[in-house]
């Protein structure tokens, strides 16, 4: 078979996959834009994945942490492209999403459905079984992720991606080799899948890599990497609430959560619980001098980190 462009592309496969259900002129626009959502979640995960594997194996050195840098620099511009997608998708407007959402809707069908979306936030750093939502009623509803996808394929990536280690763990671990004199825990290759707890030890040594950017210059780069990554992830969901907001106003989501309250929730919880907390904190102290940081009222424990336990996370 000869190699053509549409070939290499699988174009034949990939435009056949708009199949629509209603006669609505839009519908291909919906449909469209969250096929693109998960092609450049499939490209994220791989780029974080190999980032990660630059940083956790064994004897990294300054040159593995510059091809994850560049790993994270594309993860971030896919970020980008990523919330402009809502710019589109906000030009459709209630009366022309009215006609098909039912259809979108059948059986509960929801973006809250996506197994690439959850695994993407696991590589970022964001760990969890169970998401807690509000009902439109008010009510408290608890849904387990792994029962809640539809294939033992799912389920088995799904499990994977959680127990792996995040994109700040690996390089909070590339850390602890390179600033030994902080007393960094390397959890080695151990089990991953519970959320990351802040440490007094990480403090410390990201302090140390701002007050010292020319004496370690990958880490300061990469933690300012870190803060893209994060700030990115942060106005993703954002876009995400105006863009609901704009289209079907405060109405029950699809998928049988509040809607707009719900993603609200969402969308404040990384200010409250972040990712790369340290990181955050460092900028709190930097700008707190002369008086003392206080680093019990921030919220950190004994010097030496203690177990990863794990944090019920808020996420659609």
């Amino acid at each position: 078979m000869t190699n053509t462009y549409a070939s290499y592309l699988g174009l034949e496969r990939l435009l056949s996959a708009q199949t629509l259900q209603t006669s609505s002129d839009d519908e291909l626009l919906f449909i469209i834009i969250h096929q693109q959502h998960e092609l450049w979640f499939k490209l994220a995960i791989h780029e974080l994945d190999c980032a990660t594997n630059s940083l956790m194996k064994e004897g990294a050195q300054e040159a593995d942490c510059i091809i994850a840098f560049k790993r994270l620099s594309r993860v971030s511009a896919i970020q980008h492209i990523l919330i402009s997608t809502w710019d589109v998708l906000a030009t459709l407007t209630p009366d022309e999403f009215i006609l098909f959402r039912e259809t979108v809707g059948r059986d509960g069908a929801s973006g809250f459905q996506s197994v690439q979306y959850r695994m993407l936030e696991f590589k970022l750093g964001l760990k969890y079984r169970s998401i807690v939502f509000e009902l439109p009623g008010g009510e408290a509803k608890t849904v387990d992720l792994f029962e809640s996808v539809h294939t033992e394929t799912e389920r088995q990536a799904l499990r994977a991606a959680l127990a792996a280690p995040g994109i700040y763990d690996a390089v909070i671990r590339y850390m602890a080799k390179t600033l030994p004199m902080f007393g960094i825990e390397d959890h080695g290759s151990g089990d991953y899948s519970s959320q990351y707890q802040k440490s007094a030890a990480v403090f410390r040594a990201w302090g140390h890599v701002y007050r010292n950017r020319m004496g370690a210059p990958e880490l300061y780069q990469l933690g300012e990497k870190l803060i893209d990554l994060e700030d990115a992830f942060r106005k993703w969901r954002f876009a995400h609430l105006a863009t609901v907001s704009r289209v079907i106003g405060s109405n029950p989501g699809t998928g049988g959560s509040s809607g707009l309250r719900y993603l609200r929730q969402v969308a404040n919880q990384l200010f409250e619980n972040p990712m790369y907390p340290e990181l955050w904190d460092v900028r709190s102290e930097m700008f707190s001098r002369p008086k003392e940081f206080d680093l019990t009222g921030a919220g950190y424990g004994p010097e030496r980190p203690g177990p990863r336990t794990a944090r019920v996370a808020d996420s659609g």
